[in-house]
């Protein structure tokens, strides 16, 4: 489940729906997968060969060294397994689903997601000044820095004019938590539009 996923659920209005394209290109991988593992077992004789005699024509002196090993076949189907797990955690993960507006049934677009080093006070002044909707008090944002405690997530409903700002607070992931999510409209939605599109981290130049 993704960081800020149990907020989400409990919010009156979102729902969590399988995206169809998502969906498809996780599936798409999936077989791409079965197929070469079936292909790997079916040749896996004529591939070891193949694999031994490459290694045996191999100028490098390293390739030379696996001449006996036949291991192209194998590789594949190493190769295909991981990845079918990763595309099978796709499809049944959040990845495969998007968040919608129940009521009109518009997707949230994720727009923005940093990681910020912010002491509690930091992260609690944050996200007092999205709340106000005044984008003087939020821009520019903290420099992102890998591993910082405090996460910014920001949705938009672009249909509906509404934005959605999410913060969690936490080094660990079994430790975090995660700030009231906050729902922009009106003005406050059109200014943080203009300020994703601008960048974050770029002052506030009033419009």
């Amino acid at each position: 489940m993704a960081l800020y996923d149990t907020t989400l659920s409990r919010t009156p209005g979102l729902v969590s729906r399988r995206s169809l394209p998502r969906t498809i290109v996780a599936t798409g991988a999936l077989l791409l997968c079965m197929a070469a593992v079936v292909f790997a077992v079916v040749n896996f004789a004529g591939l070891m060969e193949y694999s031994k005699e490459s290694a045996q024509e191999a100028s490098r002196p390293r390739y030379q060294a696996l001449r006996g090993l036949g291991i192209l076949p194998i590789a594949i189907i190493i190769l295909a397994v991981t990845f079918g797990v990763f595309a099978v955690g796709a499809i049944v993960g959040s990845w495969s689903k998007v968040w919608v507006r129940e009521q009109t049934g518009t997707p949230l677009r994720k727009r923005f997601e940093g990681y910020h080093s912010l002491s509690p006070d930091a992260f609690e002044r944050l996200h007092a000044a999205f709340a106000s909707g005044d984008p003087t008090r939020y821009v520019p944002l903290p420099e992102q820095s890998r591993g910082g405690d405090g996460v910014v997530f920001i949705w938009t409903a672009d249909a509906d004019q509404l934005a959605f700002v999410g913060m969690t607070w936490g080094s660990k992931r079994k430790a975090t938590r995660n700030a009231p999510l906050i729902v922009l409209s009106g003005r406050p939605f059109g200014d943080l539009d203009r300020a994703l599109r601008v960048g974050l981290t770029a002052p506030w130049v009033a419009g």
